[in-house]
Formats: structure tokens, C-alpha cells, sequence
């Protein structure tokens, strides 16, 4: 397998849309981190965040937000849909699934970055393309770990949905409704990551968007992404990020392309 292009985390404001009637030439795996729609033989479906779609060569891409801001990772490559692999693992193509574990995933988006960056061997980019499609599209990999699963992943999505809005353990539990202890086991189980650390990641998502792309100041980022003050934002988010919001700033704008 033969990685053109990456991107990781990848913000728009929520109008954000792909329309590409013959595909993109080449092979595209895409994981939504927000609520999104793909259009699949003509007919317009919405998800929610953590799920995925591998587009194979030819196959339209059409998919968009639904939100006010629309996130994605996203991977162009070259393979051969012949390869026994995907026989093995049971990938399916062309049709929207939902991610076990978005924190998995992101795991190995930042090996295969790493790797493709740093010059490292066209084998272990390719064997991190296949870890990373078994892991989002295989056989086995988008079936619900428990009978809260679909509830669990409505939460997950809310969250990452509304940044800013003052979430806590305990009244997400209620919705369920579980105990806020089962409810962490759960959802820890479900997503690789605790679910105070998603609200977290939502958070400092959002504040990177704002501070990248508006000229608001750092007490206004904090004060929109639900903070009731900017020095707890500013150590929090350098905690989260290794950057203070100042030079988070500073750093090159995201890539357009998805």
C-alpha cells in the first residue's frame, strides 16, 4: 500500500461538503470526529462522530457536516483491492461504520505521520495502513461491545458536538441512566479513553480552531470553549497540547484539503 496524503484533525466550519462525482483517483479513508452526512448510492444519510467510511478507487465521494464545525482525519493511498488482506480482515468499502475506539485509531494516524515524515521504510507505511483500515473498517472491528453502545456513542458525539457546554460524568451517567462508576468503565471500554479525557479533547480541539483561524483573544477562546476563566484554559491547554495558546496561534493553518 502506497500513503499519498494525511491529515489529521482537520476543522471547517460546519458547511463544509466533498462532492467528488468519480472519487479521488485513488483510495480514501475517512473518520469522522464530528456528526457528518454521506451520500451512498444516491441517498443522503447523517452519522455521528466516531464513524468511518473507506472509499475505494472510482467510488463518488460525497460527505459533508452537519454541525457548525465538521472534523476529520482523512488518508489518500494506492493498493490493490485484489490483496488477500482485505478478504482476511473482512474490510468492508463504500459503506459508512462506526469506529470501536477513535483513540486507537488515532494512535496509529500518528505512527503512520511519524513514519511517513521521517523518511522511515515503504514497509512500515504499509503495515500501518493496514493496522489502521483492520482497525476502522475490519471484520468485527464496528460491532457494539455492549447493549449501551449506541446510547454510549450518542453521548460521545453530544460531547464533541458541543464543546463548550459544561458536561460532567455524573450527568451523563443519568442519561443512560448507570452509575457514574459503571458508566466510566463502560465508556472507557468502548472508546479507549475516559470520558472526562473526550471532554477535554473536545475543548482543546475547539480552542485550537478558534485561536488558528479568528483573532479573538485568549479569554474570549476560553469563555466560548466553556471555561469559567483563562488561566485555568491556558494550563489546561498547554497540559493537553505542550503549547501555550499564544503560540498555538503562531503555528501554520491546517491544509484545507479532506
Amino acid at each position: 500500500m502506497q500513503l499519498h496524503s494525511m491529515g489529521i484533525g482537520y476543522r471547517h466550519d460546519g458547511s463544509f461538503s466533498i462532492n467528488r462525482p468519480n472519487g479521488s483517483g485513488d483510495n480514501l479513508l475517512l473518520i469522522f470526529c464530528t456528526p457528518a452526512y454521506v451520500v451512498t448510492d444516491g441517498k443522503r444519510e447523517e452519522y455521528p462522530a466516531g464513524s468511518t467510511v473507506l472509499y475505494s478507487k472510482g467510488t463518488p465521494q460525497i460527505y459533508g457536516g452537519t454541525g457548525e464545525e465538521y472534523i476529520d482525519h482523512w488518508v489518500h493511498f494506492d493498493c490493490s483491492e485484489n490483496d488477500i488482506f482485505f478478504d482476511k480482515t473482512g474490510v468492508e468499502f463504500d459503506r459508512p461504520l462506526s469506529v470501536p475506539s477513535i483513540a486507537d485509531a488515532e494512535r496509529v494516524l500518528e505512527l503512520l505521520r511519524l513514519e511517513s515524515v521521517s523518511g522511515g521504510g515503504s514497509e512500515c507505511v504499509d503495515l500501518l495502513l493496514r493496522l489502521l483500515i483492520a482497525k476502522t473498517a475490519g471484520k468485527g472491528a464496528n460491532s457494539p461491545k455492549n447493549h449501551h453502545s449506541d446510547r454510549l456513542r450518542s453521548l460521545r458525539a453530544e460531547i464533541y458536538g458541543n464543546p463548550a457546554g459544561h458536561f460532567t460524568v455524573e450527568e451523563l451517567a443519568r442519561k443512560i441512566p448507570l452509575s457514574p462508576s459503571y458508566f466510566q468503565t463502560l465508556y472507557k471500554s468502548e472508546f479507549g479513553v475516559s470520558c472526562y479525557e473526550d471532554i477535554l479533547a473536545a475543548k482543546t480541539q475547539l480552542a485550537e480552531y478558534y485561536l488558528k483561524n479568528t483573532a479573538l483573544s485568549v479569554s474570549a477562546v476560553a469563555e466560548l470553549c466553556g471555561y469559567e476563566n483563562d488561566v485555568h484554559f491556558m494550563r489546561q491547554f498547554k497540559q493537553r497540547t505542550g503549547k501555550t495558546p499564544l503560540a498555538m496561534r503562531k503555528s501554520p493553518p491546517a491544509d484545507p484539503k479532506g
